[in-house]
């Protein structure tokens, strides 16, 4: 694990890095209290990105976010998924599916919002509090709702 200089990571943060496993954070980078990292794969994030309390940040292939993003409280950020086709075989026992998930640079994330595996969130995005992410959305975009969808963009569109 490595974090650039003049990064602040607060109390309670949960720390977990497999071996094997990549993660890097940029210089002045905030981890508020109760952040929780589960790293088995690769994590990436650019300078001056913050990250509200009691977040969870989780990669079992890889997530990469850029540089200054504010990522409101309680967001979950997972590449993974568990696998539920099969009827015959209970769901604890079907694994899970992978997809890598890229955050752009200036994207602000609000409260509670789940971003699902798969998804790529393009440059100065908007996503509003609450919202669950299944879709890629476009640069400039803000997004609202369960599932979340464009509402307009930054440029008044």
């Amino acid at each position: 694990m490595t974090f650039g200089t003049h990064c602040d990571v607060r109390s309670g943060a949960h720390l977990t890095v497999a071996r094997g496993a990549t993660v890097t954070f940029g210089s002045g980078c905030v981890l508020d209290h109760g952040f929780t990292l589960e790293a088995v794969g690769r994590i990436s994030v650019g300078d001056r990105t913050v990250f509200g309390h009691h977040c969870t940040l989780a990669a079992d292939e890889s997530v990469v976010i850029g540089r200054g993003c504010l990522i409101g409280e309680m967001v979950s950020i997972r590449d993974h998924d568990h696998a539920f086709d099969r009827v015959d075989l209970p769901i604890l026992d079907q694994g899970r599916s992978t997809h890598p998930i890229v955050i752009g640079d200036d994207v602000w994330v609000g409260g509670k919002a789940t971003i699902t595996s798969g998804v790529t969130i393009g440059d100065g995005a908007v996503v509003g509090a609450h919202a669950v992410v299944t879709h890629d959305l476009p640069a400039g975009s803000i997004a609202v709702g369960v599932p979340a969808r464009v509402i307009g963009t930054r440029d008044g569109g």
